[in-house]
């Protein structure tokens, strides 16, 4: 929380992180798409900040998806919400840019078709960003 009482904007950008890790943490352990875990990095990152949140008890809900798939890169979306309804704006939307790494060879390197097969599972068209 900040000055002006309510969450401040950095820590947004650590809940779509959170989101985002517990997304691929749980969809792809033990399918051909764990080979990502830990070998993608953040490209870019944009955050649209809707509406102020002032602490509370009461959790946010993530709704994450994969709006884009390229040869190297993955595009992230996530919105956090009050509940999984679509009723009301979002507190915050992130989309964030995830390129596939080989930390061996220090570079980037193309998604197999066994990760674009698993990912493609989650493809959702993106939102329009906000105004």
């Amino acid at each position: 929380m900040d000055a002006y009482q309510h969450v401040n904007n950095v820590s947004w950008a650590a809940y779509l992180q959170e989101a985002r890790a517990q997304m691929f943490a749980f969809r792809l352990r033990g399918t051909p798409g764990e080979s990502l875990l830990g070998s993608v990095v953040v490209a870019r990152s944009r955050f649209w900040y809707q509406r102020p949140l002032v602490v509370r008890p009461e959790p946010l809900i993530a709704h994450t998806w994969i709006s884009e798939l390229r040869a190297a890169a993955i595009t992230v979306e996530c919105e956090l919400r009050d509940d999984e309804g679509i009723d009301g704006p979002a507190y915050c939307r992130g989309r964030t840019v995830l390129a596939a790494f080989d930390f061996a060879a220090d570079r980037l390197r193309r998604l197999t078709p066994g990760e674009t097969g698993v990912l493609e599972a989650f493809l959702e068209a993106p939102e329009p960003a906000p105004g």
